[in-house]
């Protein structure tokens, strides 16, 4: 579309994206959350979408990938939703998560919007739901990096060490980013936090 001749107004920006987006589509609900460093809550966000860059979505950009099979487990191939949901590493990862988190299971066969939509429906007090909220990206956030840290460093993670992490990720980010600055380091670990 030819720009160059219009009068610059209100009425022909609105006009103008009428017709570039299809405002009929729903909008994106996500759920920002201030207890949660900027990067990882971008990175979900991103995720969501597909807008990582997964093996899958390079090779869908037009990269020569030679391979595309998830670089952790071998199984499938390596979308966003396979590596931060449904590959055998993440699921043992969401598995000790979500025990320690006293909530149920996760479902691994949807995807990434509806998880994060199931931890704001918990029938937990707001500011828990929220903890857990934040952890959930947290834990999103670590398994990207678990996957790159083999797929670039060769290191291999341990199920026990990315654990931690999550939790000393996801405890500071609350500490430091919520009213709740007195809680302690056990009460985190132990997930017996008043909130």
């Amino acid at each position: 579309m030819n720009y160059d001749n219009q009068e610059f107004s209100v009425k022909n920006v609105k006009l103008s994206l009428n017709r570039e987006f299809d405002i009929n589509l729903p909008p994106n609900t996500f759920c920002w959350n201030r207890w949660v460093i900027g990067k990882s809550m971008a990175f979900v966000w991103r995720a969501i979408e597909e807008k990582i860059p997964s093996a899958t979505a390079l090779r869908n950009k037009g990269m020569n990938q030679i391979e595309v099979t998830c670089k952790t487990c071998g199984a499938v191939e390596e979308s966003a939703v396979h590596i931060l949901l449904r590959c055998n590493f993440a699921k043992r990862v969401w598995e000790a998560i979500t025990k320690w988190l006293r909530i149920p299971m996760v479902n691994i066969d949807g995807n990434l919007k509806e998880l994060l939509q199931e931890i704001l429906e918990l029938h937990r007090s707001r500011n828990v739901r929220k903890a857990i909220h934040a952890t959930v990206i947290q834990t999103m956030w670590i398994l990207w990096k678990t996957r790159n840290e083999k797929l670039f460093k060769g290191k291999q993670s341990v199920i026990q060490t990315v654990i931690e992490d999550i939790k000393n990720a996801s405890f500071l980010d609350v500490k430091l980013r919520s009213k709740y600055h007195m809680i302690s380091r056990q009460e985190w670990w132990d997930f017996n936090v008043n909130m």
